[in-house]
């Protein structure tokens, strides 16, 4: 009856929110990757933006993936809001 689709609706949207919620981890995990790729590849001593394309990663991208990549580690690494009773 009427009970049982509004029950497996509010399911399915549980559901669907707990995907978004997986999505956007992934979503983070993937930036900071990137982020850390693109600087490192930039160091000294690696340069492979020096090798392949003739010039280094301007300075500026490179700290603001440096900050993105630290930004993401501080997320993930900051308590949740845990509520008091």
């Amino acid at each position: 009856g009427n009970g049982e689709e509004e029950a497996r609706r509010k399911l399915k949207q549980k559901k669907w929110e707990e995907i978004k919620g997986r999505q956007f981890v992934l979503l983070v995990a993937l930036l900071k990757s990137v982020c850390d790729i693109l600087v490192f590849s930039n160091n000294p001593g690696v340069d492979l933006h020096l090798k392949y394309r003739g010039k280094k990663m301007n300075e500026g991208f490179h700290s603001l993936c440096g900050i993105v990549s630290a930004s993401t580690v501080l997320y993930n690494n900051f308590p949740n809001r845990t509520s008091s009773k």
